[in-house]
């Protein structure tokens, strides 16, 4: 496994911790607001690009999407 790899990897999951980080406070503010645009244009969108467990339809890409690339891309090098 590469520096640049693992540099990549460790710096999506970071990315993604802090997007989850921000969803629950996101959330927070919803559910105490009761602010439905707020879910619907930022929190939903929110949680489909932060990984895809999210529960909605939609093929958007996410930090899961990058994750599975870096790692993708590694699989083919080691093939040539």
């Amino acid at each position: 496994m590469n520096a640049d790899r693992d540099d990549m990897l460790n710096s999506l999951y970071e990315a993604q911790e802090h997007m989850q980080a921000a969803l629950e406070q996101l959330d927070f503010y919803v559910s105490e607001s009761g602010d439905s645009n707020a879910k619907a244009y930022l929190v939903d969108h929110l949680r489909i690009m932060t990984s895809r467990d999210h529960g909605f339809l939609t093929h958007d890409l996410s930090v899961d999407d990058l994750i599975e690339r870096v790692n993708s891309d590694d699989g083919e090098e080691e093939t040539r």
